[in-house]
């Protein structure tokens, strides 16, 4: 069953919200509500995620709408600083991070209440309870519901692509800076936030996750002791 006339316009009048905040500089209006694409990106990601689930499109289903999401994050991720920034260095990644953040809280927040509306039920379909409040795309394979193993090794690719390209701008500010061990260890802890749910999606089982974060954050303080110095005697 595909999508009904309704179903396709609705979700071309999002993605045409998303795209006017994405392209907003182009308007040079000489205000700065770019930043409103993180936000705006949710519209488009999470109807999919209705209409996909409603017509029991569940072979690309709730994670693939949110690879959908993840991909339109990307892109402003891109135009915030790779675009933008190329100049001026990375100076503006601490505030895309923020907005970030901003849209995965949000994004949280409609993954409890949007199933639990009425006719809303469907969404449901495809996702996995956490705490018994947020329905999340199920990961494993084993799980019945679960999308295609393209789809789920796409999203967790670019899920990983879109972490790292907020992390290594910020911690590349930090590159040649004197600071101490304990600093080090201290900001590797911070990361540990995203490198766990990194670990939650590669980890073959759940019993592994923490081998995989250990890891991680191996890897990265390595990373930092690359960049950075000691402080002088």
């Amino acid at each position: 069953m595909g999508f009904t006339v309704e179903q396709f316009v609705l979700l071309i009048t999002f993605s045409l919200i998303y795209l006017v905040f994405l392209c907003y500089d182009l308007f040079k209006r000489g205000d700065n509500y770019g930043s409103i694409a993180y936000i705006a990106a949710l519209l488009p990601a999470n109807y999919l995620w209705s209409i996909l689930t409603k017509n029991n499109m569940l072979d690309f289903g709730p994670i693939g709408a949110m690879m959908v999401l993840a991909i339109l994050w990307l892109l402003a991720v891109i135009r915030d600083i790779i675009i933008k920034d190329r100049e001026q260095g990375y100076k503006d990644a601490d505030d895309v991070a923020l907005m970030l953040i901003v849209g995965i809280i949000l994004n949280l927040i409609l993954s409890a209440v949007l199933p639990a509306l009425p006719g809303l039920e469907h969404m449901k379909l495809g996702t996995t309870p956490v705490l018994k409040f947020f329905y999340i795309p199920i990961f494993d394979l084993e799980t019945s519901g679960h999308a295609l193993f393209g789809v789920i090794l796409a999203y967790k690719i670019l899920i990983t692509l879109l972490t790292l390209s907020v992390i290594i701008p910020i911690v590349m500010d930090l590159k040649d800076m004197e600071t101490n061990l304990v600093a080090l260890v201290i900001l590797t802890l911070i990361f540990g936030i995203p490198f766990s749910f990194l670990a939650f999606l590669w980890s073959p089982a759940t019993s592994t996750i923490w081998v995989f974060l250990f890891l991680f954050m191996v890897l990265f303080f390595i990373f930092l002791l690359l960049i950075t110095r000691g402080k002088k005697k």
